[in-house]
């Protein structure tokens, strides 16, 4: 968790030198929203019932110049959002605020309508968490300071110059990454409109596609860890425990956006363990493929997982998504998260070397 706001303020730091030194204009967007809770488990069923609302007010920089389109051969936009999202359960759920900070990039810029992904990340606080005699119903989050990552997909209708109407979908997650248990976790979509105005009119310049600049497969090695409390019975809180591994991959670059990857992964989980007694439960071997999306010196990260190994699970595929920040030529600093189908397993800092 430490390391989610050390990777927060970096970003803060590079945006802010990037308006120092540019004339990428500044841009409000103010975007309601609406939406579904997805009932993973049959514990938190009744509770997902519930139809979260609320209100994001966005503040960013929209990236024109010419360095900006050579990040991934395309316009895009970053900068930070806060929202204030209410679960519609105020005993139970309470409501959530999110601070967090986002990348934009647009798929396509010619014409009156803009297509554009968006992903972000950042810390949550939470007003309702679990407690085993006031609030026993919500298995859902069970520290008031979390995390909360999403991801969106929008419609960009140019109004005027200066003016933008948004409509977009969005898939939200909210997790402590299993620092502590209860952690359900909550996965739910979002859906909205809104408008975004721009402090200066922006006129998107026809560019020309860059070369890939990487060639043939790029091998990694990554280390992750992250720390856990192992709970029995009624949540109380037994023992702290680490889990750790590693993942050999390698990745190939298809467009200046996109690349594909493929890797083993090897982790030891601590939890299990003190769970189970057995320490060979623990182990776990597996094999990666996924695809990365790359924008600037952030790339995001989607795998699947197949187990070859892993005693304690009966199930034979999870998903891992990373978040990653190049500081150097070889070496890249983030998180990650390992999920099995909506329900997060663990989340860790993770340090990547790219043998290139």
């Amino acid at each position: 968790m430490r390391f989610l706001f050390l990777l927060f303020l970096t970003g803060l730091a590079s945006l802010v030198a990037a308006q120092d030194k540019t004339t990428n204009p500044v841009f409000l967007g103010v975007k309601p929203q609406y939406g579904f809770i997805i009932p993973h488990s049959s514990a938190i069923r009744s509770l997902s019932q519930s139809r979260p609302y609320g209100l994001a007010v966005d503040y960013g920089w929209f990236m024109i110049q010419k360095k900006d389109w050579q990040r991934c051969n395309c316009y895009s936009r970053a900068g930070f959002s806060i929202s204030h999202i209410n679960f519609n359960q105020p005993r139970v759920l309470g409501q959530a605020t999110n601070l967090m900070m986002f990348a934009e990039p647009f798929f396509n810029y010619r014409g009156r309508v803009l297509t554009s992904l968006r992903m972000g990340v950042g810390p949550t606080y939470l007003n309702k968490i679990y407690d085993p005699e006031k609030n026993p119903r919500n298995l859902f989050f069970s520290t008031h300071l979390s995390f909360i990552i999403h991801l969106d997909v929008a419609l960009n209708f140019r109004l005027t110059r200066q003016w933008f109407l948004k409509v977009y979908g969005k898939y939200n997650h909210i997790s402590n990454g299993g620092i502590q248990e209860p952690n359900k976790g909550m996965n739910f979509p979002t859906f909205g409109a809104g408008l975004d105005y721009l402090f200066a009119p922006v006129e998107l310049k026809k560019r020309q596609p860059l070369p890939l600049e990487e060639k043939g497969i790029i091998p990694s090695l990554e280390v992750f860890a992250t720390m856990e409390n192992v709970t029995r019975g009624e949540g109380d809180v037994q023992k702290r425990t680490y889990s750790y591994g590693l993942i050999l991959r390698g990745r190939r670059r298809i467009t200046r956006l996109n690349a594909l990857n493929a890797g083993v992964e090897y982790l030891w989980d601590g939890q299990i363990k003190e769970k189970t007694g057995e320490a060979g439960h623990s182990r776990q071997i597996s094999l990666l493929t996924g695809h990365d999306l790359a924008f600037g010196k952030f790339i995001f990260s989607q795998f699947w997982g197949t187990y070859l190994y892993a005693p304690y699970y009966n199930k034979p595929f999870f998903q891992r998504y990373a978040l990653t920040y190049q500081v150097s030529d070889h070496l890249r600093l983030g998180v990650t998260l390992k999920a099995h189908a909506e329900v997060a397993q663990n989340f860790n800092v993770l340090v990547s070397y790219d043998f290139k």
